[in-house]
């Protein structure tokens, strides 16, 4: 009923909440790792059935099992993509801030390789992958810098980066990444920020 009620609203896309590390797929919906994969594909399935593009956020992921669920996972939604022909956004989400970018780091911790292995591995396209951290233990702005050096066409950000417990990824420090990145700011008015 919700996505037919998004697809009625107009909105062509919206967010499934799929959390992929044993701590939350056991302690938080006491289910197995069979039940939660079976659980979020028919939540996929039926936004395809609706004509819905879904946005799959893999929650915790910097605690997930990467090879023994998260790519399997996102490799049968691949599959349920390819069959609806209705693309899925995939969101890697440090919910706890335990993303490092250090040179050495390995998965599920690492989020260079995280990127690298849900783009290779598990064949999302960079247009539709994107990054959603925490800043638990301040290394925010880094790992989103990363994240998109690596392939991920998004970051989520929030004003002043407000959000849960310690906040989000800061969207005035991602302007002044992208232009440092970028060598321009595109258009983009960065003395708002002062306003803001």
């Amino acid at each position: 009923e919700d996505f037919k009620l998004v697809k009625d609203l107009g909105i062509r896309e919206t967010g499934i909440l799929v959390s992929c590390s044993d701590y939350h797929i056991f302690k938080k919906l006491k289910m197995t790792r069979k039940q939660a994969m079976d659980t979020y594909l028919a939540a996929v399935a039926q936004a395809f059935e609706a004509g819905v593009m879904p946005r799959c956020h893999l929650e915790d992921i910097t605690r997930a099992d990467f090879y023994g669920f998260v790519v399997p996972f996102v490799n049968e939604i691949q599959k349920l993509s390819q069959e609806a022909k209705i693309p899925v956004r995939i969101r890697a989400c440090d919910t706890m801030g335990y993303g490092v970018n250090f040179p050495g780091a390995v998965i599920p911790r690492s989020v260079q390789g995280i990127i690298y292995a849900l783009n290779v591995h598990a064949g999302v396209p960079s247009e539709l992958l994107e990054w959603h951290g925490h800043n638990d233990f301040y290394k925010v702005v880094t790992n989103a810098s990363t994240a998109w050096l690596y392939g991920a066409s998004a970051v989520n950000c929030s004003l002043l980066g407000i959000g849960e417990r310690t906040g989000n990824v800061p969207l005035e420090a991602m302007i002044m990444e992208y232009a440092s990145l970028r060598g321009s700011f595109d258009g983009m008015d960065p003395t708002v920020i002062t306003e803001i």
